[in-house]
């Protein structure tokens, strides 16, 4: 029997996805040929502009958000049939622009649609609260009938998978219609969404940027509107960076509230470390992001995953007319902010401040950023096997550029010990134990800061993740909002001559990039930071 080269089971898995995407939604190849990394190219106008979906398509797909979209389908102005064929048209022309998507179901997705409108003609009800709504969802989820691979040759030659994930059955008991799966980077691990399999996946504001990682496909789709509503994960940023760089909201709930059971992961399943994926929504509007969180939350999770909590999406106690003590973070002064992103941030606090809210500078009082950044690495570095690169050796690929950028701006042990993962354990509560006392001590009811230093980057600089990860290492919710855009005649008051910027800073090459502000809660108080950040979202809103 002849063995392929792993190039031909790429260019074999290729052609594939290609054949599922139907000649009429295909793009003139005069529109595909500055789809290159290269180009500065903002493609948002494309899907409107290219005359392949209808008005009515274009209606559908750019509604403001997910929950007036389920509004509209439940009073009939739409059928669940015709916004899944409009979202997986959009979808596959996000996919021609961007590489955002890996594996597509639109036929699987139509039958599903044609019985919920039959359910909801049959019966008066819709079948739950995301009826008729098509949910993209990253790679790592397990679809039946679907290949999961995670972008490595290695897993091309694994079957389709026989079940689903379980968030995936919450997901379809509630209404959803599931129709395609979005691209990841190789190994995870890195904030470009790169890898031999499926390709790097562009930026659609501006394509010789990053989309993000690990949920960069969500983001681009997202942002291109081939779908409202992503579901990604979320270990150190990958809701939050994808969010950012494509100009939408995250929201990255505590460990345990959403269930993770049966998610792919390249690396050693288990909670050795302490600091687990989560899952979380990529969208445009907060509200979307607490109907997923409610949605999920409501079933309940402990249901179907033995660490997750049995806590119920409660109606959270903070009025939408109540101002808010808010910590404001500028900076660690290790890794200094981008001129755009500082600049953006103190305008975001300034109009929350002319809105009444009370801003409290906690700067100066700031757990250790970089101490967070080497503990959380310290305690991935943990699987000695370094199992996410193996199924690289396995098939023969070579590493994307991107590998070993976030790692190599981190400090890890190559041999680590039993005795490191008690001395990073203990660190991991004190700087907890930290976040937390500030909290309570400043009496704040959330946290304005940096979600990056940067907006997004060109492809392969984006390192130094320490406004991410650092949420994911202390496990408090956090959510990403859009908010302004680099100007560099703005932002030129805002840079500093002693700072040394990491990635550096090149104005020229981020224009009219999307900035953003991040918000945080405490830990397992996700309803409650959901109603202040629709509260921040307000006032950021009319910029």
């Amino acid at each position: 029997m002849t063995t392929l080269t792993w190039q031909q089971k790429v260019q074999a898995k290729q052609a594939e996805a290609l054949a599922k995407i139907p000649a009429e939604w295909r793009l003139p190849a005069s529109l595909l040929a500055t789809a290159t990394p290269i180009s500065p190219e903002n493609v948002l106008s494309i899907p409107r502009d290219s005359g392949l979906l209808t008005a009515r398509e274009l209606a559908i797909t750019e509604t403001a958000d997910a929950t007036t979209l389920l509004a509209q389908l439940a009073d009939g102005t739409y059928t669940a049939v015709e916004v899944t064929t409009a979202f997986s048209k959009r979808a596959a022309i996000a996919q021609q622009l961007t590489h955002c998507l890996t594996e597509t179901m639109f036929e699987q997705a139509q039958a599903r649609a044609q019985e919920l409108d039959e359910h909801l003609a049959r019966t008066g009800q819709p079948v739950g609260p995301l009826h008729g709504l098509p949910v993209s969802i990253k790679d790592m989820f397990h679809v039946a009938g679907t290949a999961s691979t995670l972008g490595y040759v290695h897993f091309l030659d694994r079957p389709a998978q026989k079940t689903n994930t379980p968030l995936v059955d919450v997901l379809l008991a509630a209404g959803a219609v599931i129709y395609v799966k979005t691209n990841v980077p190789q190994t995870l691990m890195t904030a470009d969404s790169h890898n031999n399999v499926f390709g790097r996946v562009l930026n659609p504001h501006h394509r010789s940027l990053t989309a993000g990682g690990s949920s960069g496909g969500e983001g681009a789709l997202v942002a291109l509107r081939g779908s409202l509503l992503g579901v990604a994960t979320d270990i150190a940023g990958s809701i939050r960076i994808p969010a950012h760089c494509c100009g939408l909201v995250g929201f990255k709930p505590s460990m345990g509230r959403v269930p993770h059971a049966g998610v792919m992961s390249p690396a050693v399943a288990g909670y050795l470390s302490g600091i687990s994926a989560v899952i979380g929504p990529v969208c445009h509007s907060v509200r979307d992001a607490d109907l997923f969180m409610k949605t999920v939350c409501d079933v309940p999770p402990f249901d179907f995953d033995d660490h997750a909590l049995g806590i119920p999406w409660a109606v959270a106690d903070q009025g939408k007319g109540e101002k808010l003590r808010i910590g404001l973070f500028t900076a660690h002064p290790g890794l200094p902010l981008h001129p755009n992103i500082a600049r953006n941030l103190h305008r975001a606090a300034e109009k929350l401040a002319a809105a009444g809210h009370e801003i409290v500078d906690v700067t100066t009082e700031f757990p250790d950023m970089e101490e967070g950044n080497e503990i959380a690495f310290g305690l991935f570095g943990l699987d000695a096997d370094r199992t996410a690169e193996s199924h690289l050796h396995a098939a023969g690929e070579p590493p994307v550029p991107s590998v070993g950028i976030v790692n190599g701006s981190s400090k890890t042990n190559p041999n680590p010990t039993l005795r490191d993962l008690f001395r990073l354990t203990a660190r991991k509560a004190e700087i907890t134990a930290q976040t937390r006392r500030m909290f309570v001590d400043k009496k704040l009811d959330v946290i304005l800061a940096p979600a990056y230093q940067s907006c997004a980057l060109p492809h392969d600089r984006y390192s130094h993740v320490w406004y991410t990860v650092f949420w994911n290492l202390v496990d408090s919710p956090s959510c990403v909002l859009p908010f302004g855009r680099s100007e560099a005649a703005a932002d030129r008051e805002w840079f500093r001559q002693d700072a040394v910027y990491r990635p550096p800073y090149r104005p020229e090459e981020v224009e009219g990039a999307p900035c953003h502000v991040q918000l945080v809660g405490r830990r397992l108080k996700e309803e409650l930071l959901a109603r202040q950040a629709e509260l921040v979202e307000a006032v950021l809103r009319n910029d």
